[in-house]
């Protein structure tokens, strides 16, 4: 997945704003659309999160059954044809696809009017992360959020948190994200690597790409989702912008934004996506049917390459 021509492409979905801006429903009819053509397709989204408040349903799916992952996750899995390969050959192969297994970080957040968050957020605070290791979910708590009862008071009865990490600043968390979060990341880029089918990469965010740079995997194509438009990069192209993007004064070593990398380009094209009805967003065959214009756009975009 690093560019080669036989290798099986790599699509990268990416938002054109920070939420809402269509590219789950984008990416899991993009699954469909590549299982079509292909036999077998696989999407997975590195990082993602929910809040307690705005998304409490989606909270108490997954936590009634002990587990912490959003809708998106849980549309990618079922959006997916087959299982992602395992990390090395000695590696038992997975033979179900989960939220978890394609999401290997999630993020649960609650609004906080008028109060800055541990990790600099306004008007809201980080919860908790689910981290997917190679032995199961590890969870890492905002111990100052629970020291000053922002925790909710479901939420350890809920979620194994006993034995969780917990993190009360900033340098704590950061040891935490190098110790449990990154490793978990590249270990989904290394197991993205060895799939030997189209894989599609939903970010998160505005965030330029959530796979590591310098990793073994590199996007082919790249579309950015706005509401009602698909804006369609070389994958190349736009890696080389976002490693430079990466440097830059306003990025500094942060994760890089969506515009400081697309105003360094221009798109290969940009194609209209037509409002979709609940029932057809909640179907991903019905997605790539409506949306077949802007996917062979895309695919073509690597077909030609």
């Amino acid at each position: 997945m690093t560019g080669g021509a036989s290798e099986p492409p790599v699509y990268l979905v990416a938002g054109g704003s920070r939420v809402d801006a269509g590219k789950t429903t984008f990416s899991a009819g993009l699954v469909a659309h590549l299982a079509e053509r292909a036999g077998d397709a696989v999407g997975v989204k590195p990082r993602a999160g929910n809040d307690y408040w705005f998304d409490h349903d989606d909270y108490r799916v997954a936590t009634d059954r002990g587990r912490l992952y959003g809708k998106d996750a849980r549309t990618l899995a079922a959006a997916n044809t087959r299982a992602l390969t395992a990390v090395d050959d000695s590696s038992p192969s997975p033979s179900t696809v989960t939220p978890e297994s394609v999401n290997p970080v999630h993020r649960l957040w609650r609004p906080t009017p008028g109060r800055t968050g541990m990790l600099g957020d306004a008007d809201r605070t980080f919860l908790c992360d689910r981290v997917t290791t190679d032995s199961g979910s590890r969870f890492v708590v905002n111990g100052a959020a629970e020291e000053t009862g922002l925790l909710p008071e479901a939420l350890t009865e809920r979620l194994p948190l006993a034995d969780a990490t917990r993190v009360r600043d900033v340098p704590a968390f950061n040891e935490a994200m190098a110790e449990a979060h990154l490793p978990a990341i590249e270990r989904l880029a290394a197991r993205v690597a060895r799939t030997p089918v189209p894989v599609v990469v939903e970010s998160y965010a505005d965030v330029a790409g959530t796979l590591p740079r310098d990793g073994p995997v590199a996007p082919d194509a790249v579309a950015v989702v706005d509401p009602g438009r698909a804006r369609l990069y070389a994958g190349d192209r736009y890696a080389k912008a976002r490693a430079v993007a990466a440097g830059s004064p306003r990025e500094g070593s942060r994760e890089e934004h969506v515009d400081a990398v697309t105003e360094m380009i221009e798109p290969l094209s940009t194609v209209a996506l037509p409002a979709l009805p609940g029932d057809v967003r909640g179907d991903p065959d019905r997605i790539a049917a409506r949306y077949e214009q802007a996917y062979e756009s895309l695919t073509t975009a690597v077909d030609e390459r």
